[in-house]
């Protein structure tokens, strides 16, 4: 008996030894007993409907809201002289993701229209400063997590002003315990008039997440085509990790279509839910077709008018590939555009890919 107590008592020791020896004397990194895991963020971009073709996104959120980390309401706009000009605040959505453990990281984007699409909110020093009052304001005021700046179609003169703004926003956020994302466009293959004002790598310093909007390669303003192509996104993708960590990133997904002219003249291209394109396909009795290059899906089909159209759209099939690539690449997480566009399925199927489940 003393002898086997003996023996018990070495290995205690021996383990205990092996143990201390692997926390201290080993990088905890690289110890069985301590493996620090990288949580994958999953944000749900929200917007409080304006029809049948474009609902709340609430009923999606209340139905999926276990796969997602984040949500992030569209609900801020900046005008010109630096005022918010628009606030859809629920108190009701807020209110849920809270129940549900969400973090809630609003979308403040920029009044497009007019000179310079609200350039002069960041102009000056000055500007700057009382923006991000107003900004860091609402954030305390309502007890947000942090914002999603998402400023588009700034002229490219305005590029060292927009990371300054970045910068000084992100510097207040974060003395308040705050945090801020950045939402970019791909630079490859899109016009420096729309790209050029992102300085990828200040945002990326400055940032906590960039979130790439990798889509719309073609829309409305251009002939039809693949949404997302794979290769595309890729190439934008290694254009930002180029300059910004990858756990920083965030892919951008979407789940809109495109519904175009197919004949010059015809008509003009329409926005809209890949729910509401799929609709129009059994409609019409189109099929949909898949396009292995791009791989993503088409149909094309007659109009009432008589007219030719050619639609392009982001099905499930689009947020697996896309959601596989962010895992395949050591991503910080997917940000998917939007909740209550995608088919019936859709996101069950992304939360498969992602190996979470999906359900309220």
């Amino acid at each position: 008996m003393r002898v086997w107590k003996a023996f018990y008592a070495l290995v205690v020791l021996v383990w205990s030894f092996l143990v201390v020896w692997n926390r201290f004397l080993v990088p905890l990194d690289q110890t069985p007993y301590f493996c620090p895991e990288k949580t994958f963020s999953v944000v749900g971009f929200f917007e409080n409907g304006t029809g049948p073709e474009f609902p709340d996104s609430l009923p999606t959120l209340r139905s999926y809201a276990r796969l997602f980390n984040v949500v992030s309401p569209f609900w801020y706009t900046v005008g010109p002289d630096g005022r918010l000009v628009a606030d859809g605040y629920r108190p009701e959505v807020v209110a849920f993701a809270r129940s549900r453990r969400l973090k809630i990281v609003p979308l403040v984007t920029n009044e497009k229209s007019g000179p310079g699409n609200s350039a002069d909110a960041i102009r000056t020093d000055f500007a700057r400063a009382a923006l991000v009052d107003r900004l860091v304001s609402v954030v305390l005021d309502r007890g947000y997590d942090g914002l999603n700046l998402d400023f588009e179609l700034l002229p490219p003169e305005r590029r060292q002003d927009y990371s300054a703004f970045v910068k000084e926003l992100a510097a207040s956020l974060h003395g308040k315990g705050r945090t801020l994302t950045v939402s970019v466009f791909p630079d490859v293959e899109v016009a420096n008039t729309i790209s050029g004002f992102f300085d990828y790598q200040a945002i990326g310093q400055a940032a906590d997440f960039v979130v790439l909007m990798a889509y719309d390669r073609h829309w409305s303003d251009t002939a039809p085509g693949p949404v997302a192509p794979e290769a595309w996104v890729e190439a934008g993708l290694d254009s930002l990790l180029g300059h910004v960590p990858a756990e920083k990133v965030l892919l951008g997904i979407g789940t809109h279509a495109y519904d175009w002219p197919a004949a010059e003249g015809g008509g003009i291209a329409e926005y809209l839910p890949t729910r509401v394109a799929l609709e129009r396909a059994v409609e019409s009795g189109s099929k949909v077709l898949y396009d292995p290059a791009s791989r993503q899906s088409f149909f094309t089909y007659t109009a009432d008018t008589g007219v030719p159209r050619e639609v392009w759209l982001q099905d499930a099939g689009n947020l697996v590939d896309k959601a596989e690539l962010a895992l395949r690449r050591g991503l910080g997480g997917v940000a998917v555009w939007r909740l209550g566009f995608s088919e019936d399925g859709a996101l069950e199927s992304l939360g498969r890919a992602l190996g979470r489940r999906s359900g309220p």
